[in-house]
């Protein structure tokens, strides 16, 4: 009776913490988007934050996405320790140089990689930045909803990407560095496996792109989100994480499949959960 009364209580609270970030996550006041591929508005992806460490020219180095007032979700591959001095967390952000009133920055108190992360394979490419101090939530900086396990993402379903990153293959982002947003359908994962070859996408993968290429994240981009929207709420499907070249035919991107990892954040994060929801 009392182990069934602690799974209860352990239910309640997973709920609970859940909830939480369901009346906040996912909202971004400033965003209409429909179709596109170009410069983002100003707080149109209130979840986006920009990685930069002095180790990189111009600093910036990966993306990843605000998932409640203390933890950044990113990719894995972005770091090669858990170290964490020089690290900074920009959020609000809109340009990489010049001004930018709605930004904020904070250090990070902590790396989590994910403990199973195959740096060969790229399989389980996902990481937890626990931030130095809360942030509080405006029209600028939000969290991002996150797909819940058992989420299914059917073949051509929209989904924006955005970031920082180069704008084709050794091209980087011209100057003031505009955030880039654009449209991409999720591909089937058995002719993704066959594009990129067979065995490279796992389980824990979802691709997504154009078969005649032009759209892609690219260098840079690496631990951003694919977020696709159900209703009035943006929901995180996926994390930038590999692919072959940048826009190239017949290559589509491939992202780490959030919905697989659900009980992972939350045994990591524990409390204040981000917002799950199934799509």
């Amino acid at each position: 009776m009392l182990r069934l009364q602690c799974v209860v209580l352990a239910l309640v609270l997973y709920l609970k913490g859940s909830l939480s970030q369901l009346d906040v996550c996912g909202r971004a006041p400033f965003n209409t988007r429909i179709v596109g591929g170009q410069s983002a508005s100003d707080g149109v992806w209130p979840w986006q934050v920009s990685l930069q460490s002095p180790a990189y020219y111009g600093g910036h180095f990966c993306g990843g996405t605000l998932i409640n007032k203390d933890w950044v979700m990113t990719a894995a591959h972005c770091f090669s320790s858990t170290k964490t001095s020089g690290l900074t967390v920009y959020l609000g952000k809109q340009t990489l140089s010049g001004s930018n009133p709605n930004q904020i920055a904070r250090g990070v108190a902590q790396i989590v990689l994910h403990p199973s992360y195959n740096n060969a394979t790229q399989n389980n490419d996902i990481a937890l930045l626990r931030l130095n101090s809360s942030v509080t939530f405006t029209n600028y900086i939000r969290p991002v909803c996150l797909a819940g396990q058992g989420s299914s993402f059917p073949d051509g379903t929209n989904c924006w990407i955005s970031g920082w990153g180069s704008i084709a293959s050794g091209v980087q982002l011209p100057s003031p560095g505009v955030l880039q947003e654009a449209m991409v359908p999720t591909v089937n994962t058995y002719i993704c496996d066959f594009l990129l070859g067979f065995g490279s996408i796992t389980a824990n993968m979802i691709c997504a792109g154009y078969l005649q290429g032009g759209t892609d994240t690219c260098q840079g981009d690496s631990g951003g989100p694919m977020v696709t929207k159900q209703g009035a709420v943006w929901i995180q499907a996926g994390i930038t994480s590999w692919g072959r070249g940048c826009a190239q035919s017949y290559s589509p991107g491939v992202y780490t499949l959030v919905s697989q990892y659900q009980i992972w954040i939350s045994s990591i994060i524990n409390q204040n959960l981000p917002g799950f929801i199934k799509y």
